[in-house]
């Protein structure tokens, strides 16, 4: 008998973490399927020269050339001479911060951008696994919960925004939160999520705060202090986070409220709207463009259908396993009684509901119609987190966590298999278009390939003589004369400040002050002369013409740049101009 309970003891102990590896191993296994082996490549920049990676890579290379700022993830050479910080430019500052130690070691250049994308489905499907674990020991349960937790649509969706793949933070949560009341509150580990999430993405840190929140409240048999405790621990390494990651480095007037609320929100029929991502349903009207890529919130046809039945399975009135005490007959697939997770509680629901009415935003609606608008000036302090629409994950995290634990619980072993392997294939069969193409673009040769119009070696001597680069203008302030992403590349990779870049938010009137001092020295001709200006063809002939014998300007190649005529002497030998311009 004592054998039977040790052994029964020993199953339930290490069972889960045999799901939690082939979790791992099953989001790893995706990821790299997708992608192939190139993004995983430390050392290849090419991939990450478009679209949200430009500045995420710019934003740890700047940080991790310069000395420490203070606060700590501030940066001052890019989008110099406003800087920014590694928060601001969503360059995961957890990564940054662990890497920028390892700085003078690591190999020029250095991207942790697809490692981070894989440890991100690592994790999806570890902490999905484990998830499930909570409500049943079945392997097979756990496995193909798992599935489902990395087949998630908006998980994919996001692979262009690094930071925003960690939807893992959401399920740390709601682990941390269904953990039976006397384990639930280790300090340790809120600070750790807390410190996590604060120092990965904003919009993940403000959902994940909110459940920590509803555990606090609803944590019965555990004294107020210590639920107290835990909670102001995770609010201040989460604020913490964001002070090292340099969020609060935006001090003026309209940095964070800014247009978009209600332009980037969730339509109410989001979670069955596919935007071209399902090869079974319909497309559906939306409101606006900003909710097809912000607003996106399909849940796939697998997991829709996997909570339809698992909602019959409820409506049938059978026993609650999972969300109440366990029947006897539940006890060869859950743990015991004391052990039981209660997470799809009433708070826990309206808290992840109440997320979702920001979702929608103050803008309400549904198709192609506008329902209600009732924004104004209430509601502008909202705009701090503008792309409203992201804040559904919560709610559809914890609805495929009741799904697969309903139907995994509720059901035969081998019919709840069964249930779960068909909601996994008819997932990976109504995705599998967009996963195909996805994979072919991920493998096709432009993926790697973008144009770099400072190509030439003369590039490297004629900014050996330069401290600083200075496109007229910079994109914050109008049309430039170059694409930024190869000017700023040009400019990390010689070393140089650079007046160019993207960052998520800004202090809007010192940009202001900048574009328009700026664009009086360029008016005034007051060129400096460690500063290396690349213009318009256009403007280097009224450059050249105004500034007289002051000002040198050419092409090098297909670039015009315009300097002091003291600067250009320096060079001029070594790397001349393929035209100059006429004065």
């Amino acid at each position: 008998m004592l054998t039977a309970v040790k052994n029964a003891r020993m199953i339930t102990s290490t069972r889960p973490w045999w799901g939690v590896v082939a979790g791992a191993l099953l989001g790893a296994g995706f990821l790299v399927w997708l992608t192939g082996p190139g993004p995983l490549d430390p050392t290849g920049i090419d991939w990450v020269m478009k679209g949200d990676w430009v500045p995420h890579y710019f934003g740890w290379h700047f940080f991790r050339t310069e000395p420490w700022h203070w606060p700590p993830g501030s940066i001052h050479g890019y989008y110099a001479p406003l800087g920014s910080s590694v928060g601001l430019t969503d360059s995961i500052p957890l990564a940054a911060f662990l890497l920028k130690p390892l700085a003078p070691w690591l190999p020029q250049p250095f991207q942790y951008l697809g490692l981070w994308l894989l440890l991100c489905y690592v994790l999806q499907g570890a902490l999905g696994a484990r998830l499930v674990s909570r409500w049943s020991r079945s392997l097979a349960v756990q496995v193909l919960g798992a599935a489902l937790f990395v087949l998630v649509p908006t998980l994919m969706a996001r692979v262009g925004h690094a930071a925003l793949c960690a939807h893992w933070l959401i399920l740390w949560a709601l682990l941390l939160a269904s953990r039976a009341p006397a384990r639930r509150f280790a300090a340790a580990q809120w600070a750790w999520l807390g410190l996590a999430a604060g120092m990965t993405q904003p919009y993940l840190a403000a959902m994940v705060l909110p459940v920590l929140l509803v555990a606090t409240l609803t944590g019965t048999g555990v004294t107020v202090a210590t639920r107290a405790r835990a909670m102001a621990v995770a609010t201040a390494t989460t604020v913490t986070g964001w002070w090292l990651s340099g969020l609060f480095v935006l001090q003026g007037q309209g940095s964070l409220s800014q247009g978009g609320l209600g332009y980037y929100s969730m339509n109410l029929l989001a979670p069955v709207s596919p935007f071209g991502w399902s090869r079974f349903l319909p497309e559906l009207p939306i409101a606006g463009d900003g909710q097809a890529y912000e607003g996106f919130q399909y849940l796939g046809l697998g997991t829709l259908l996997l909570m339809g039945t698992a909602a019959l399975l409820a409506w049938r009135g059978r026993r609650e396993v999972g969300f109440a005490a366990p029947s006897a007959s539940a006890s060869a697939s859950v743990s015991a009684a004391a052990d039981v997770p209660r997470l799809w509680t009433p708070a826990m629901v309206g808290i992840c509901l109440l997320m979702t009415a920001f979702a929608i935003s103050p803008t309400v609606t549904f198709g192609s119609l506008v329902l209600a608008d009732i924004g104004g000036a209430w509601s502008a302090p909202l705009a701090a987190f503008r792309s409203s629409g992201r804040f559904f994950w919560p709610l559809a995290y914890l609805g495929l966590t009741w799904a697969v634990a309903t139907v995994g619980t509720r059901l035969p072993r081998p019919v709840a298999i069964a249930a779960l392997s068909i909601a996994v294939l008819t997932q990976a069969v109504d995705l599998h278009a967009v996963h195909q193409d996805r994979r072919r673009a991920a493998r096709d040769p432009g993926f790697y390939a973008w144009a770099n119009p400072f190509f030439s070696p003369r590039w490297d001597t004629i900014t050996s003589h330069y401290a600083h680069l200075a496109l007229v203008p910079p994109p914050q302030c109008g049309a430039s004369p170059q694409p930024y992403e190869p000017a700023v590349h040009l400019a990390a990779r010689r070393g140089l400040t650079v007046n160019a870049g993207v960052i998520a938010r800004g202090d809007e009137g010192a940009r202001r002050r900048y574009c328009a001092e700026f664009d009086a020295e360029i008016d005034a001709v007051a060129l400096e002369t460690e500063t290396l200006y690349v213009v318009s063809e256009a403007a280097a002939g009224v450059l050249s013409r105004a500034g007289g014998d002051r000002v040198a300007c050419g092409a090098v190649d297909t670039v015009w740049v315009c300097t002091t005529q003291d600067a250009h002497a320096r060079w001029q030998d070594a790397a001349p101009f393929d035209r100059v311009s006429e004065r």
